[in-house]
């Protein structure tokens, strides 16, 4: 496996080592069938040899970062805002009376 088309030196990590390495990094280990989306999709880059799907190390760690910044702002963190109005709403309701 010396021809690495995902980067030069890198190993190349089986799907199974893939879900692990996610699941260290993200704390989510996904399925076989979203490594398969996301393979198809690009948005992981990915290698297939003898029909299995392979990765790189670095390549896990730059999707995982583009998630974390494409995911700043939404519905969790505005869920988590509501919250904090909501709880300041209350509080200081309980204050006035």
């Amino acid at each position: 496996m010396s021809d690495n088309p995902l980067g030069a030196g890198e190993p190349l990590l089986s799907s199974a080592y893939v879900r692990r390495l996610c699941y260290e990094l993200s704390g989510y280990k996904p399925s076989p069938s979203t490594l398969w989306r996301w393979h198809l999709s690009g948005r992981l880059e990915t290698t297939r040899i003898g029909g299995r799907l392979y990765a790189t190390e670095s390549a896990i760690r730059r999707m995982l970062e583009r998630d974390a910044m494409r995911n700043r702002g939404t519905a969790g963190a505005r869920g988590l805002a509501a919250a904090e109005r909501l709880k300041r709403l209350v509080d200081g309701g309980k204050g006035d009376s």
